[in-house]
């Protein structure tokens, strides 16, 4: 993947991971113990001796330690002394006999302990309880009155459950387990299990090569986040990446605590937690949409992972995020003792919107995943973009390679549909996972077979990326694992990657590989984002099979768009109208508004299409129909009910999830808006290569100022368009980077040119000249007006000072 030199890389996280590091050795080494209590009221640390030899366990050691750099006894007394308390919980109660020495206190949890059990079940809902019961055996494992047979009976029960965890097919070999959220949760509950009754007689001998297996299967997930999150983010939603991350906080912490190593130190994913909100939070407060995600709120386990990132590496941002940030959240904490451990009170919150760029950058691009971010600030009236061009890796993607989101004061450019309560459901699998829900490119080949996991059911034709392998509804396992089936995986590419900070954000996603090679043999998209005017332009080459499959560019909105200049249009069926060579037309949401000119095609149908009854529309049919054969799949009802009484629907249903399968669940979705309209671009002549050309006016709704013009730039090699008193944006037309090429320029001021597609690190002379211009016996004629000479970066960009000339001729050459 091309893109900016590592020198060249601004970000945050390495700085602050430096200050971070700096502050726990200073706390090491220079805080000095301080204690309300002589040293004989307090509590001791003991070692408990297992066989023979110098192993030995020194408790507390599960998140805390005597003289932990981060959360030493020392420290959370003084957190204590200065009004704050642990929650008066199990595992609260035992903390704050340690760090008081109020035996009434450890008598209440102990009394808890031999009262009741820890939950019958063990699995991903309860693992939480099974932290708060090792955290209290570890912590109250010293008091005298936590008696051997109580001590028995717990470990007992905590080694019965890590067990049973293990044993499950998705951590049973280490070498096959998955980064995702069950795994994950699973281990958590192993783990803590197994560390809090390390050294105890009666079970050490059960539990250790438990122990051991629990190890290898975290080694083997760490090394799966540097494939897949390296930078942070998620590849299956914010809704499943906080599930995930809140119990990696904990392995990590737990890692940390019992002296085995730091995965901080090591795994960029723990670096980056509050990278991934403060790029995938949107505006509004409200997480990005990408994938199966029903919950864009922030919920308990968002805050354990922002208290993680304030507590292990004193992260300004993530302080604010959980103190001023006012985003829709919770109050209440997973795991509730880690807001007390965690929450360090001395660090304190900084509010992003206040940063500059050199301080806090406007683009992140999340390797791995290759989602991308551009922003223009980080308030509550900014603008935010997300860019996609990566590989699937779970089963909770989508498949949506190289779409793009809009929001500013609303949802202007989203993806469709909701709900995966029931996941094989009609709607999700013909419609809300597929690529027709979303703002990309489809391809229509009639007769093009979709199927559901294991190929039980033909889904529907929506002309768009594969769906042809029950590897859709798995998630990559292991770096051989993509490497050995990597034609199902690695199905985008971020090819280039560029931002010069206050001028644009640079992109160039290429999504061959995500469609079926039978039917699309080159797509790649480039944006380009002017933050100043905040305009997005957005190119698009497409090269079919055939000329005859259809090509549609789609863009959604949350309501009916209005098209401009285009008169009454026809009625196309199924909800939609089309408009002959539209030029532009509106979406607005919320108090935002996108203004969208339509370029390239020249020769082009726009068809807008949705309302009540067509919100849904998938285009074909699962029987090999033609464009139109298809039809609405709706939502099923948020209240949930019976199946429907279609029977082709019950069979479908009956069909993956059993003939005993007769009520629906209520729905997952939660303040989701899922868009009801969409935009329909589609040349009017049918050829195997088509170009699509864009330019998106992002605004305010209250704005009534005249909007810029907007004019189409052609010629040799090159196609763009130029924004009045703005942006001339200049595309590659050609497959390989461009040494040559030539535009006529309008009559229409600008300021800026920028060329994309030129060959990197070359250095080219610009010649703007007037008059009659052109080629004639191989020397360019025209009155010269303009020139320059400048070097392309290394993503093939070229940005210089342009204010255009009247009937200009402008070429473009490669001189060295």
């Amino acid at each position: 993947m091309k893109g900016p030199r590592p020198a060249q890389i601004k970000t945050f996280g390495a700085a602050r991971f430096a200050l971070a590091l700096a502050a726990c050795l200073f706390f090491f080494y220079a805080v000095p113990a301080v204690d309300a209590q002589t040293p004989s009221q307090r509590p001791t640390s003991a070692k408990t001796q297992t066989g023979k030899g110098p192993a030995a366990v020194v408790r507390p050691r599960l998140l805390i330690g005597e003289r932990d750099p981060l959360t030493g006894l020392d420290l959370l007394r003084a957190r204590y002394r200065a009004g704050l308390r642990p929650t008066d919980d199990l595992a609260g109660r035992a903390l704050t006999y340690l760090l008081t020495g109020d035996e009434e206190f450890a008598r209440r949890a102990v009394e808890e302990m031999r009262r009741t059990r820890p939950p019958e079940r063990a699995g991903s809902r309860t693992y939480p309880d099974y932290v708060r019961w090792s955290l209290a055996f570890d912590w109250l494992y010293n008091y005298p009155g936590f008696d051997a047979a109580l001590k028995d009976r717990v470990a007992g029960e905590l080694v019965k459950a890590a067990e049973q965890m293990l044993q499950d097919q998705a951590v049973r070999d280490p070498e096959l387990a998955m980064y995702h959220n069950y795994p994950v949760r699973y281990l958590t509950l192993a783990a803590f299990a197994l560390a809090a009754v390390e050294g105890h007689p009666s079970v050490e001998s059960k539990a250790a090569p438990l122990r051991e297996h629990a190890r290898k299967v975290f080694d083997h997930i760490l090394d799966l986040t540097e494939l897949i999150t390296p930078d942070g983010g998620y590849h299956e939603s914010m809704d499943y990446q906080r599930i995930t991350y809140a119990p990696m906080a904990l392995l990590a912490e737990l890692r940390r605590t019992t002296g085995q190593s730091d995965p901080a130190l090591r795994y960029g994913v723990f670096r980056h937690y509050t990278t991934t909100y403060l790029y995938k939070v949107l505006p509004d407060g409200t997480t990005a949409r990408d994938d199966d995600n029903e919950f864009p709120f922030m919920r308990s386990q968002d805050n354990v992972v922002l208290g993680y990132a304030v507590h292990r590496f004193k992260d300004p941002y993530a302080a604010w995020a959980l103190r001023e940030s006012g985003w829709p959240s919770t109050k209440d904490w997973l795991i509730p003792i880690t807001q007390f451990l965690w929450d360090d009170p001395s660090v304190p919150a900084h509010d992003p919107a206040r940063t500059t760029e050199a301080e806090l950058s406007r683009q992140h691009l999340f390797r791995g995943v290759n989602h991308l971010v551009m922003r223009d600030g980080f308030g509550p009236d900014s603008t935010w973009i997300q860019f996609n061009s990566g590989p699937y890796f779970a089963k909770h993607d989508h498949l949506d390679q190289n779409h793009f989101v809009i929001y500013h004061r609303g949802y202007l450019a989203t993806e469709s549909g909701a709900d995966y309560t029931d996941t094989e459901s009609p709607h999700y699998l013909n419609y809300y996972r597929r690529t027709v829900a979303h703002n990309t490119m489809l391809v229509y080949k009639p007769g093009e077979r979709f199927f559901w996991a294991e190929n039980l059911w033909p889904a529907a034709n929506d002309g768009g990326q594969r769906m042809d392998s029950s590897r859709y509804w798995n998630t990559v396992r292991s770096r051989e694992d993509f490497r050995r089936t990597r034609d199902l995986w690695a199905t985008g590419e971020m090819e280039a990657v560029d931002h010069a900070p206050g001028a644009y954000h640079y992109a160039r996603g290429n999504a061959t590989r995500a469609y079926h090679p039978s039917k699309v043999e080159l797509f790649t998209r480039e944006l380009v984002y002017a933050p100043v005017r905040n305009i997005l332009f957005v190119f698009d080459r497409v090269r079919s099979a055939d000329p005859a499959y259809k090509k549609v560019w789609l863009l959604h909105g949350v309501n009916e768009p209005t098209v401009a200049e285009a008169g009454s249009g026809r009625d196309a069926g199924q909800g939609g109208t089309t408009y002959a060579d539209a030029r532009a037309f509106t979406y607005e949401e919320g108090r935002g508004r996108l203004r969208v000119h339509t370029l390239l095609p020249r020769e082009r149908e726009l068809t807008k299409r949705g309302g009540a009854g067509w919100e849904f529309w998938t285009p074909g049919d699962e029987r090999g129909g033609a464009w139109g054969s298809g039809q609405n799949w709706p939502m099923d009802p948020p209240e949930g009910g019976p199946l429907p009484s279609d029977p082709y629907l019950r069979r479908m249903w009956k069909t993956f999830w059993g003939e005993s399968f007769e009520k629906l669940q209520p729905s997952n979705t939660r303040a989701v808006v899922p868009a009801a309209w969409r935009v329909e671009v589609s040349p009017a002549k049918p050829a195997k290569e088509d170009l699509f050309l864009h330019v998106l006016e992002i605004g305010d709704r209250a704005d009534r100022r005249t909007p810029p013009r907007v004019l189409l730039v052609e010629g040799n090699n090159f196609a763009g368009a130029l924004v009045e008193n703005g942006t001339l944006a200049l595309f590659a037309t050609a497959d390989v980077p461009v040494r040559e090429g030539e535009v006529t320029i309008p009559d229409v001021e600008s300021e800026t040119l920028l060329i994309t597609g030129l060959e990197p690190w070359a250095k080219f002379e610009l010649q703007l000249s007037g008059g009659r211009a052109g080629w004639g016996g191989g020397v360019f004629q025209g009155v010269h007006k303009w020139q320059f000479t400048g070097e392309a970066n290394e993503t093939g960009v070229l940005r210089v000072p342009f204010k255009g000339q009247k009937d200009g001729r402008l070429r473009v050459r490669r001189i060295s």
